[in-house]
């Protein structure tokens, strides 16, 4: 009887453990939920983190997104091992074609990593729907729009604006392609200047489509030309054509990543940066909150490369100047230089350029710094959406210079001149008489133009100025450049085409030059990344502003509020330009009225 017992268990036991087999086998595990990471992008991306900024046209804060910030982020969910996918969420998001490559690439280093990627954006233009065209899944509204009509420039002329006001652009230029002083002296361009736009919108064109090609290889050049063509597609047909994967509105979006992405999902919002508390605006403690200093990283110990953004039109130093992040100063790069030297976790320098350039003195105060740092930690450049002109000429500090495909590089030339008053003081009633003793004394009097006597004496400081500009790039690159005059004379080229004429060493983006810095400075394992400049409180921006006499008047501001990003920055530079013109006459400019479409 016992052993019937026993006998009768083993047998249960058996078909129990049978069962239980036969149920595994029929009904797979539940798949683990998988972390996907959430990025936010909104606003016009920034190269670096800028602190308070106010919106004039809503009276508020504005919100931007910063280029470091999201390369971090991005970084940061390449190596975590929790994270199985990212989401890059755009909200009425603005970036340029060579930022668009800088993201665009971290993207495709994620997806090589076995990590989902999925962009979302109701409508896309050709700049953001480039950066999704790198992910798995490109998402879009079903009646949202998505416009690829190319690439277009559109060069802004002030010489009918000028003669309104009865203003006179005197300028004298050294280069024949220069065109830095055709925006305010033609009304439109000249044959040499109209061939170098050419050059880099035939280069900007060949990339946008190699880009979509090489992303999704599904479509065929001829289709990717023939949707450029048509210019404009909605949702529907942009999934039918195979431009996108999936459509959904930004109400449903969260819940399709967290079901359809790499479902089940759970979405990390916020990921990888910290959260500001919302900041209650009727409260009267909120300004005391706004005038704080922003909250900065605490300092790691651990090896570092510094980058320090040279972004701006470059301007000598002045009342307020050295701490306005939006200009590129002599102070400021000192400022920042001499931090990055003294710390000790800092093993290499980036200098990140997108300048116009702007005066001729500040650009040499400036490489005399960086030639210096470079002689003490490695010190590598990596070439933005510009590094033309005085951009160009601190570049050539660097030991390595790096350029996104679509950077404008060169513009090796001198422009200067001044704006002649005489006519808009004789408007309004105002009379000036001069008093001088000296041939040119009054060579920069803003009453007259240039005498042909004077128009001798400044071509002959700009020559100088030339010279000393190219013999800083054949100190530099005097290997890679055969014959200086078949690069120079103003002369502009795309980042891709730069590597061949000697002007920079290779393609790749900021990320590329960390590495390589990193590298450069001996710097084993995860490498850590210090901006400059700092972002700025309101406390700071309030005083850099009432320091700062020639400021663009607030009338202004609200005027160019309401104007579409490209547009707005072009007029900005431009009146930054002329500000520098004042002060310096002499100038390494690129032409400021280029805006891409």
């Amino acid at each position: 009887m016992i052993k019937f017992f026993q006998y009768r268990k083993i047998v249960l036991a058996l078909a129990a453990v049978a069962a239980g087999t036969l149920a595994f086998a029929g009904a797979p595990r539940a798949r683990a939920e998988s972390r996907i990471a959430e990025i936010t992008l909104e606003g016009q991306l920034q190269e670096h983190p800028s602190g308070f900024s106010f919106n004039w046209l809503t009276m508020g804060p504005s919100h931007h997104s910063s280029l470091t910030v999201t390369m971090t982020q991005l970084l940061r969910a390449a190596r975590d091992k929790s994270i199985q996918g990212v989401f890059l969420n755009l909200q009425s998001f603005d970036l340029s074609l060579t930022q668009s490559q800088e993201l665009g690439e971290l993207i495709a280093d994620l997806r090589a990593k076995g990590k989902k990627v999925a962009v979302f954006s109701p409508d896309f233009d050709t700049n953001t729907y480039l950066l999704a065209s790198y992910a798995n899944d490109a998402v879009m509204s079903r009646h949202g729009d998505l416009f690829l009509p190319g690439v277009a420039i559109q060069l802004m002329f002030f010489k009918g604006l000028l003669s309104k006001l009865d203003l006179q652009a005197d300028m004298v230029q050294i280069g024949k392609f220069k065109g830095a002083e055709e925006p305010m002296t033609r009304s439109s361009a000249s044959p040499a200047f109209a061939q170098q736009i050419n050059r880099l919108i035939t280069a900007w064109y060949g990339q946008i489509i190699a880009t979509i090609g090489h992303n999704r290889p599904a479509l065929s050049r001829a289709q990717i030309v023939s949707a450029i063509n048509a210019s404009w597609m909605d949702g529907v047909g942009a999934k039918k054509a195979g431009f996108v994967d999936a459509l959904e509105s930004r109400q449903d979006i969260k819940k399709w990543v967290e079901t359809d992405f790499d479902g089940p999902a759970k979405l990390i919002a916020h990921y990888g940066v910290k959260k500001n508390s919302p900041i209650d605006l009727s409260s009267p403690f909120a300004l005391l909150q706004m005038l704080g200093s922003p909250r900065h990283p605490r300092a790691s110990e651990k090896p570092a490369v510094a980058v320090i953004c040279a972004d701006g039109v470059i301007t000598d130093d002045s009342p307020g100047t050295s701490y306005d992040a939006n200009l590129v100063t002599p102070a400021r790069i000192r400022r920042e230089i001499k931090s990055a030297l003294k710390n000790t976790a800092v093993k290499a320098i980036v200098l990140r350029v997108d300048s116009p350039g702007g005066s001729a003195e500040a650009s040499e105060d400036i490489w005399q710094i960086l030639h210096a740092a470079g002689r003490k930690k490695p010190l590598l450049v990596s070439m933005g959406a510009e590094a033309a002109s005085g951009g160009y000429y601190i570049s050539t500090a660097g030991q390595e210079i790096i350029a996104d495909p679509g950077t404008i590089a060169g513009s090796i030339g001198v422009v200067g001149g001044k704006v002649v008053l005489g006519g808009l003081f004789k408007k309004i009633g105002l009379h000036i008489q001069t008093f001088s003793m000296g041939e040119n004394a009054a060579m920069f009097a803003s009453t007259t133009p240039f005498t042909p006597e004077e128009r001798t004496f400044i071509t002959h400081m700009m020559k100088q100025t030339y010279a000393l500009f190219t013999r800083r790039v054949m100190q530099a690159r005097g290997k890679k450049i055969a014959d200086i005059q078949k690069v120079a004379r103003g002369r502009l080229f795309p980042g891709s085409m730069a590597v061949s004429k000697g002007l920079v060493d290779r393609v790749g983006s900021l990320h590329d030059a960390i590495v390589i810095a990193a590298k450069d400075g001996k710097i084993s394992g995860p490498c850590h990344m210090v901006v400059y400049p700092r972002a700025q409180s309101l406390t700071q921006l309030i005083r850099q502003r009432l320091g700062i006499q020639a400021d663009l008047p607030a009338g202004l501001h609200m005027l160019t509020a309401a104007m579409p990003g490209s547009y707005r920055k072009t007029i900005l530079q431009m009146y930054d330009i002329l500000h520098v013109l004042r002060q310096d006459n002499v100038l390494l400019a690129a032409p400021v009225g280029i805006v891409q479409k």
